[in-house]
Order: C-alpha cells, then structure tokens, then sequence
C-alpha cells in the first residue's frame, strides 16, 4: 500500500461549518471544510456535501432552493436552509451555479466582512474564526447574495414566530359568566 493522504469520506454541515470550497488534489475533486476552530479536506464534492446534508435534516437541496425561491422571490443562485438546529436555521449561499465545480458555500451567520480583493474584480470573505476566504466573484455580487440570504433568515424567523405564536386570544376575550349548567 502507498502513502496516499487519507480523507473523510463524507461531511455532514452543522452550526459550526463556515465554509465549503472546491480543492483540486491532482486530478481529484476534494472538499475544503472550514470550520470554527478547524479546517481539513473531504473526499466529496461541495454539492454532495449540501445536498447529503440537506438529506440528513429531513428535507432535500430542490425543496429547499424551492423554499428560498418561493420565499424571498430569488430564481438564480437562490440561498438555502440546509437545516435547523435548535431553532436556528443553517442558512448557506452559493458563489456560482450551484452544480458549479466551482462554487463556494458559505454559512451566513459566519461571515463578518465581504472586501474587494486587490484587483477589484474577486472578493475577500473575512469569517467569524479570523479566516479570510478569496472568491471569484465581485464583491458587489457577493453582498447581493449575503443580503438576499438575510432575507430569507427574517422570512424564516417571521414564519417561526407565527407557528410558535400561541393563541393568547382565545383565553384573554372575556366571557360572561353562565347562570346554569346546560340541560343534557
């Protein structure tokens, strides 16, 4: 047996993913997770990795893309809720296409500053852990795509208060007191 670099062979996203970028070992496609206080590489590409985690919540990538569609009115390169995890979303938007080998997710709630980088036509993502992520996307597109991902976070939040709402109404209206038992 070689030495070859052994992987993960799979990743499931939870609250402390923060990124997810293509990595070309050779001629393989790998996964670079980015994590809050860790980062390593996958043996499976960025969307297997969304859509299996999307699986792993009880939901699918189509339904959710279908949801973020629905809900916030973005056809292209909409943003998804991958999952809840106790009663927070795991919100996650894509660079590109999302079947683009290309593309870059990254978690909404991880990123602390979108810059140009020094050409002015890619972008720096500053994360939450101190990491900076390049990206080969102006900078103007990836604000638009930060911005319609906190769109779809009050969407959601506004649904979840209205489910969670509990009927107060019912119990504040004021009856009038019944003078006798009803007759059987």
């Amino acid at each position: 047996m070689g030495n070859k670099n052994q992987y993960p062979v799979s990743y499931t996203i939870c609250s402390n993913t923060y990124a997810l970028l293509p990595y070309m070992d050779g001629h393989r496609l790998l996964t670079r997770v980015i994590e809050d206080r860790s980062e390593f590489l996958v043996e499976e590409s960025v969307y297997k990795i969304v859509a299996k985690s999307c699986s792993f919540y009880r939901g699918s990538l189509a339904s959710a893309t279908l949801y973020a569609q629905k809900a916030i009115g973005v056809k292209h390169k909409p943003p998804i809720i991958v999952g809840e995890y106790y009663g927070n979303p795991l919100i996650f938007f894509p660079t590109h296409s999302p079947k683009n080998k290309d593309s870059i997710w990254f978690n909404f709630d991880a990123i602390d500053l979108i810059a140009a980088d020094n050409s002015g036509r890619g972008s720096l993502v500053s994360l939450s852990n101190g990491v900076v992520v390049p990206a080969d996307i102006s900078p103007i597109a990836l604000r638009n795509q930060h911005s319609f991902t906190g769109s779809l976070r009050r969407y959601f939040k506004k649904a979840q208060r209205v489910h969670n709402h509990r009927m107060n109404y019912v119990t504040k209206r004021a009856f009038p007191p019944r003078s006798q038992q009803p007759l059987d």
